[in-house]
């Protein structure tokens, strides 16, 4: 798939498949994707299952596509629908984070959704089963079911990690007794280390996996330094690498050590042959460098952590670093809070304080937070009283424009409603960079896309070409700039710096001067980001963070959201809204269970190599 990407109007679709896709009901722009991605093949592929739509395009949602199902003359019983139904629900389970589904749940459900049989639902599975699609299997005492390919992972970072934890053939040594090198460490970068954080370096030397967990200012960063210094003055080679771009930048500007994606490290790449992505760093190639340090782990899902495993060869030292009461990955799993719940692993728990100055307010408020207390208003971290939702929306609004430009991200628990993301950034972009004569836009529906416009990336594109500026920092000239590269990463921010309305495409520039023109078909990859989710926001850090305060729903309104809104601030927190539902917020320490195998694999052993 994928062999004519650059189809971008539909007058470039051939008759017949505009036609054809037109009387079940697609609008051009589907039309174009579809046509850019199989071509003339759409009609055939869509005639003998239309279910593969939902492969491509899962945002279409199982009803549309069952629709077009039934128009085509598919059967509510056929076996297509019934398998891609079990596939998708088990996407929506992945989705809120869960690697597998309780068996008799899911059909119950599945049975009530399609209106059918549950016991055909049943053998279908069974079907998909014995294909390796799915992977029907008992733990806990029930019977669950997953993809496959989420099974394979659990099994493999459980079964990989536990033969790093104690390598057959030992650690690459260090070059002396461990205690008397963070001494000389200490002594010769001017690096200061508590107690807790010696013990948290001396763990992760003598160790072959280990963890290392704190909330904001408890000098993880310090010892992420103290354990490089150390280890690259043995002879080791030290790779550094955190789960989103925006943290590995963040450890380069606070440690002055190169940092990456995991996905960068591991090489992830577009294969032309197969027409898969791939990562370049497996067990028949494995990373090269005898310690890896994971930062920001918390973000690490299980898919990325059974690559990474896969990549890393025996002896090599694996230390996670990172938040375990932040929030979970976005993709599934439970990664970081399964390893050390197992209590298979050195887990060092930093409690101790140490950040001062505004960040200091900011970590001892977080921390208050976290222990279920008030957090304590200052200068630096604010309380905006309001009751109704609008007022609330109305003063965000003037606070963000009240501060130097571009220094205000906007952190709300939700997508939908007044203080919803979407229609957060439709004000704040109707204040912050509105329409002028000269300053071109894009109208797509609701969406507006102009020129000044904040916006982030919202899914990894490995295969998204960018430009790089090296003649002038944010100017791009064709003529004399041509360095190219590939991927850019779910949660990047940048600027929209050109709109073409003719050809409807749109040019952002990220960091690192990476210039990024998104056709009509790819602007869904993006959307405006004055205001994101706090979901949205891990791993990232900003000089002021706006979060609206009001009533949301229980499963959102928890202390770990409210936690990770407040880490998210560097210089200054400001809340919004009525106290009383902070105070509720606070005081919910409910969180979101997820289904996950990982700890009772560990545990038991359950996995294999």
């Amino acid at each position: 798939m994928d062999t004519l990407n650059n189809i971008t109007k539909i007058s470039q679709v051939t008759p017949e498949v505009t036609w054809f896709l037109r009387n079940l009901g697609f609008s051009d722009y589907y039309i174009i994707k579809i046509f850019g991605i199989v071509g003339d093949a759409a009609i055939g592929l869509t005639e003998d299952n239309p279910y593969w739509l939902l492969d491509e395009f899962p945002r279409m949602g199982f009803e549309r596509v069952d629709s077009v199902a039934r128009k085509l003359g598919v059967s509510p019983e056929s076996h297509l629908r019934l398998e891609a139904a079990v596939a998708y629900g088990l996407r929506s389970y992945a989705s809120e984070g869960h690697a597998f589904a309780p068996l008799e749940e899911f059909c119950r459900k599945a049975a009530d959704f399609l209106d059918s049989d549950s016991g055909l639902l049943r053998d279908v599975i069974e079907d998909m089963s014995f294909s390796g699609d799915v992977q029907l299997t008992n733990l806990g005492g029930r019977q669950v079911l997953y993809f496959y390919g989420y099974y394979r992972a659990e099994c493999t970072v459980a079964g990989k990690l536990a033969a790093l934890a104690e390598p057959a053939e030992g650690l690459a040594p260090v070059a002396g007794n461990p205690l008397a090198l963070i001494k000389k460490a200490g002594i010769r970068h001017s690096i200061e280390l508590s107690k807790q954080q010696t013990s948290a370096v001396m763990n992760s030397l003598i160790s072959g996996v280990s963890i290392i967990t704190g909330g904001p200012g408890t000098g993880k960063t310090t010892i992420i330094n103290a354990l490089i210094h150390i280890m690259e003055e043995s002879g080791l080679k030290v790779a550094v690498a955190a789960p989103t771009g925006r943290a590995a930048k963040r450890i380069m500007e606070t440690g002055g050590h190169f940092a990456s994606t995991v996905h960068r490290l591991l090489e992830y790449f577009y294969d032309e042959q197969t027409g898969y992505m791939r990562f370049g760093r497996n067990a028949e190639n494995p990373l090269d460098c005898n310690a890896v340090i994971i930062d920001e782990a918390s973000m690490l899902d299980l898919m990325l952590a059974e690559a990474l495993c896969n990549a890393v060869r025996p002896g090599t030292r694996l230390i996670f670093v990172g938040d375990a009461d932040q929030l979970p990955s976005v993709g599934a799993g439970n990664v970081l809070a399964d390893l050390i719940d197992s209590d298979y692993f050195y887990t060092t728990r930093l409690t101790e304080i140490y950040r001062q100055s505004a960040e200091g307010s900011i970590a001892v408020n977080a921390h208050r937070i976290n222990r279920g207390e008030s957090p304590v208003y200052s200068r630096d971290f604010m309380l905006i009283r309001s009751d109704k939702q609008q007022d609330i929306l109305q003063k965000i609004v003037d606070i963000a424009a009240s501060l130097p430009e571009g220094s205000a991200q906007v952190l709300t628990p939700v997508k939908k409603g007044i203080l919803g993301s979407a229609n957060l950034n439709t004000q704040l972009q109707m204040t912050l960079n509105p329409p002028a004569e000269g300053k071109k836009e894009l109208k797509l529906g609701s969406r507006i896309f102009r020129t000044g416009d904040r916006v982030m990336q919202i899914k990894n594109d490995y295969r998204l070409e960018y430009k790089v500026s090296r003649q002038n920092p944010g100017i791009f000239d064709s003529r004399t700039d041509g360095d190219t590269g590939k991927g850019v990463f779910n949660g990047e921010i940048g600027v929209i710096k050109g709109v073409d309305p003719d050809l409807k495409t749109v040019t952002v520039l990220y960091d690192d001067e990476r210039w990024v023109e998104y056709s009509y078909v790819q602007l869904d990859e993006i959307e405006l980001a004055y205001a994101v989710t706090i979901h949205k926001s891990q791993g990232s850090e900003f000089p002021s963070v706006i979060i609206p305060v009001t009533w949301f729903p229980p499963v959102l309104a928890t202390r770990s959201l409210i936690y990770t809104a407040v880490t998210r601030g560097k210089e200054q927190v400001i809340i919004v809204g009525n106290p009383a539902y902070l105070e509720k917020m606070v005081s919910n320490n409910q969180s979101r269970s997820r289904n996950s195998g990982l700890k009772e694999r560990l545990q038991g052993m359950y996995g294999f190599f």
